[in-house]
């Protein structure tokens, strides 16, 4: 277990552009999860995100509930596992072309990778062998060539379906 990486080393991976992206894709209507997920989200969110000026953070404009969310996203492993499970939520309705088209890639799963149940420890290192961004990309396109996903949602998708990131794998 010592040499899996805890969950917010996926910042590294993610442009602050994508990572606002992702922020306001869950934040934009909290009706589309399930009601366990919904709660979970709420309550770390009203738990854990402080907006100054206001009791509760989900009443403070989007914007800088959003800035405050960010913060967190970056640093605290914990937070940013519920966000990144209400994140993928919306985009399960493509797992299996994903899946799919990562399996032909010779992809495995790691063991964490089911909703990451300990944020310290997350993440493996090792794509396939001569595997890349764009190689699952096109992967993944060729398998659904309607898919409503931009290449980094789908590059996203398949780390955290994985549970593995980009690179070798460390010795």
């Amino acid at each position: 277990m010592s040499d899996l990486k805890p969950l917010h080393i996926i910042n590294v991976f993610i442009e602050p552009w994508f990572r606002q992206e992702i922020i306001d894709t869950v934040l934009e209507d909290f009706s589309k999860y399930p009601e366990n997920l919904r709660k979970e989200l709420v309550s770390k969110l009203k738990n854990e995100v402080k907006v100054s000026g206001f009791r509760n953070p989900l009443t403070a404009p989007k914007r800088l509930l959003a800035k405050e969310i960010e913060k967190l996203f970056e640093k605290n492993p914990h937070f940013l596992g519920i966000i990144l499970r209400a994140w993928m939520n919306i985009f399960d309705k493509n797992s299996s072309t994903i899946e799919k088209a990562l399996t032909s890639l010779n992809f495995q799963t790691s063991d964490q990778a089911d909703g990451y149940p300990n944020a310290l420890n997350a993440f493996e290192f090792g794509w396939p062998e001569g595997i890349n961004y764009q190689k699952v990309i096109e992967t993944v396109r060729e398998h659904d060539e309607n898919l409503e996903m931009s290449d980094d949602q789908i590059v996203l998708y398949s780390i955290l379906k994985t549970g593995f990131l980009p690179g070798e794998k460390e010795a």
